[in-house]
C-alpha cells in the first residue's frame, strides 16, 4: 500500500477539520434556531390579531434587535469567562452575590415557566395528533409528554444535541409547509385594522419570550469547542433566521384567520385550510416545542449542576419536577403563562446579560476581538426591558383586579 505524502496527509487532516467545523457550525445554529421557536410561535399570531398590525410590526423589529444583543452580549460573557459557567454563575463571577440573587430567581422561575408552557402545548399538540385513534384527554398526553421528554434530558447534551438536529431540520420543514399552504389563503383585509385598542401591550411579553434563545447560547459554545471565531456568526444567523420565521409565520396565520386567530394558531387555520393543517400544524407544534424544552432544560440543568454543584440526579430531578408538579395543579393558560414568563422573568434574565456585557466590557475580559457594541446601548436596553416588565406586571394586575 503506497505510503501518503505529507502535503497529502496535511490536506486529508484539514478537510477533515473543515467537515467538522461545518457540522458544528449547523448543529449549533440549529440549536439556537429550536431554541428560539419554540411554543411561543404560536401565540404570537394571537397576540398580533389583539394589537394590530402596526405595533406588531414595531414591537417585532425592536424586540428581535433587543434579544440579539441579549444573545451577542451572552456569547461575549462565555468568552471571557474560562470555566462553563452558566448564567447564575457568571452573574456571581462579575457583578456580585447581591446580582446572583436576583439573578437566580429570575432565570430559575422562568425556566420553570418555560418548561410549563411546553409541557402544555407539548401535550397539546400530542393529543391532536393521536387521541383522535387513542382517545384519552389533553391532560394524559400532556403527562405522558413531560415524562418522556424529562427522561431524553436525562442523559445529558451530546445525546439532547443529536435528536435536536434532527428534530430543528424537521420542525423547520413542516413549518415551510404551512406557509405554503396558508400564502394563498391570505387576505389583506385580515391585517385591519391597523391598530386595535383590545390589548396593545399583549405581543410584548409573548414576542420577548418566543424571540428569546439565552438557553441555548452556552451549549451553543459547548457545541463549537471553544471555535469562537464561528461562535458570533452562529448567533446572528440564527437569530435572525428565528426572527424572520416567527415574522412570516405569524403574519401569514394573522393573513389568512385575521379576528378568528385562536390562542394557539393551529384551530383557526383548520376552519380555513381543512384538517390537513390541523396535522401538519401539530407536528410542527410538537417538534417545535420538544427542541425548544429540550435546550430549556439541559441549560438549567446545566445551572444547577455548574453553578451550584449539585449532583446530576438532583440537578434534573429540580429541572423537571417543578413545572410538572404546576401542571397537575391544573396551571394550563398557556397565552397567559408565556406573557408573564416572557416580560419579568425573560426580562430580568436580559437584563442582567446586559449588565454582564457592560462589566466584561468595562474589565476587558475579553482577550480575542472583542464585539465593540458601545455600553451605552446596553443601558439602554436595560431600560426598555425594565419598563416592558413593570407595563405587562401592570396589565395582568389590572385583569386580575
Amino acid at each position: 500500500m503506497p505510503r501518503q505524502s505529507g502535503w497529502s496527509m496535511g490536506t486529508t487532516c484539514y478537510t477533515a477539520t473543515m467537515n467538522a467545523d461545518r457540522k458544528a457550525y449547523r448543529s449549533a445554529v440549529l440549536t439556537l434556531i429550536g431554541s428560539i421557536v419554540g411554543v411561543g410561535i404560536f401565540g404570537v399570531p394571537y397576540a398580533f390579531s389583539k394589537a394590530g398590525s402596526l405595533p406588531s410590526i414595531f414591537y417585532l423589529v425592536v424586540l428581535a434587535g433587543v434579544q440579539l444583543l441579549q444573545h451577542l452580549y451572552y456569547a461575549e460573557a462565555a468568552i471571557a469567562c474560562p470555566e462553563p459557567l452558566r448564567l447564575v454563575g457568571l452573574v456571581e463571577r462579575y457583578l456580585g452575590r447581591h446580582f446572583k440573587k436576583v439573578a437566580a430567581t429570575a432565570i430559575i422561575l422562568g425556566f420553570w415557566g418555560a418548561l410549563l408552557a411546553y409541557m402544555i402545548v407539548g401535550g397539546t399538540f400530542l393529543h391532536s395528533l393521536l387521541s383522535p385513534y387513542l382517545g384519552g384527554i389533553p391532560l394524559m398526553y400532556q403527562m405522558i409528554w413531560a415524562v418522556l421528554g424529562a427522561s431524553v434530558v436525562y442523559f445529558g447534551l451530546a445525546f439532547v444535541t443529536r435528536i435536536n438536529v434532527v428534530v430543528t431540520a424537521g420542525m423547520l420543514m413542516t413549518m415551510f409547509a404551512i406557509l405554503l399552504m396558508g400564502a394563498p389563503h391570505v387576505r389583506l383585509s385580515n391585517y385591519l385594522p391597523l391598530v386595535s385598542g383590545h390589548d396593545l401591550l399583549l405581543p410584548y411579553g409573548i414576542l420577548l419570550f418566543s424571540l428569546s434563545g439565552l438557553p441555548a447560547i452556552l451549549e451553543m459554545e459547548d457545541i463549537l469547542k471553544g471555535r469562537h471565531e464561528h461562535y458570533r456568526k452562529a448567533v446572528i444567523v440564527g437569530t435572525l433566521s428565528a426572527a424572520t420565521l416567527i415574522a412570516a409565520f405569524s403574519f401569514t396565520v394573522l393573513g389568512v384567520t385575521g379576528s378568528a386567530t385562536t390562542t394557539e394558531a393551529v384551530r383557526g387555520l383548520q376552519s380555513v385550510l381543512g384538517p390537513a393543517i390541523a396535522v401538519a400544524g401539530a407536528i410542527a407544534g410538537l417538534l417545535a416545542v420538544t427542541a425548544a424544552f429540550f435546550a430549556s432544560a439541559i441549560n438549567l440543568q446545566s445551572t444547577f449542576r455548574y453553578d451550584y454543584k449539585l449532583s446530576r440526579f438532583w440537578s434534573w430531578s429540580l429541572t423537571v419536577l417543578p413545572p410538572f408538579t404546576l401542571l397537575l395543579l391544573g396551571m394550563k393558560d398557556f397565552v397567559t403563562v408565556i406573557s408573564f414568563t416572557g416580560a419579568v422573568f425573560s426580562g430580568t434574565s436580559a437584563i442582567m446579560v446586559a449588565l454582564l456585557y457592560v462589566a466584561v466590557t468595562k474589565k476587558h475580559k475579553v482577550t480575542e476581538k472583542p464585539l465593540g457594541v458601545p455600553v451605552w446601548v446596553a443601558y439602554v436596553s436595560i431600560v426598555l426591558l425594565a419598563i416592558g416588565a413593570l407595563l405587562t406586571l401592570a396589565r395582568l394586575v389590572g385583569k386580575l383586579i
